[in-house]
């Protein structure tokens, strides 16, 4: 798979768990310390972001990397 279409499936995975569980972007934005701006770049993969941001993204979401690569 293409890094591009890999990125956008990560994307649209972390999207969807974030609407499913009732969290906007404001609410992830504050648990991050982050402002809603900065969240919804990352979210939609403007710009890269750390891995550690990511892997409290996952945590917040309850994902693992098993269900964000599959």
């Amino acid at each position: 798979m293409e890094d591009k279409t890999t990125f956008k499936l990560i994307s649209k995975k972390i999207y969807l768990k974030r609407i499913e569980k009732g969290y906007t972007q404001s609410y992830m934005a504050g648990l991050l310390n982050i402002s809603q701006n900065v969240y919804s770049i990352n979210e939609r993969n403007v710009k890269e972001i750390s891995l550690a941001r990511f892997l409290k993204i996952l945590e917040i979401l309850e994902l693992s990397f098993e269900d964000i690569l599959l």
